[in-house]
């Protein structure tokens, strides 16, 4: 295997990673009804914000020709949520984790799906 073919490899594997993180977010979320019922489960919160957190770090990992090919998905976004989460834990905006994970979590698992499926 070849370092290109070793990259490609990396990107891929991560990409799978990055879809499971938003779909367990998207799962977790799923149980509440709004920012404050989430922010009211703690267990519920956490989880949430773990896994934007690990599939933002996943995000982050792709190569930038990774990236490239998808240039409409919200890649800096993905990061400044990250840091929000992990430089300020303690002032997570629940409305803001809770916007993320029911509005564009949704979205972006849905554009990654296709090129996760074709992973072979």
């Amino acid at each position: 295997m070849g370092r290109h073919d070793d990259q490609r490899f990396r990107d891929e594997t991560t990409l799978i990673r990055l879809a499971e993180h938003l779909d367990n977010a998207i799962a977790d979320a799923a149980g509440v009804e709004s920012a404050d019922a989430l922010f009211a489960d703690r267990l519920r919160f956490n989880s949430v914000a773990m896994e934007m957190t690990q599939a933002q770090e996943c995000a982050r990992r792709l190569s930038d020709d990774f990236r490239a090919m998808m240039p409409d998905l919200p890649w800096s976004e993905l990061r400044a949520l990250r840091n929000v989460i992990v430089h300020e834990y303690d002032a997570i905006d629940s409305d803001v984790l809770y916007a993320t994970v029911t509005m564009d979590a949704p979205r972006l698992a849905s554009a990654l799906r296709p090129m996760v499926e074709s992973i072979g």
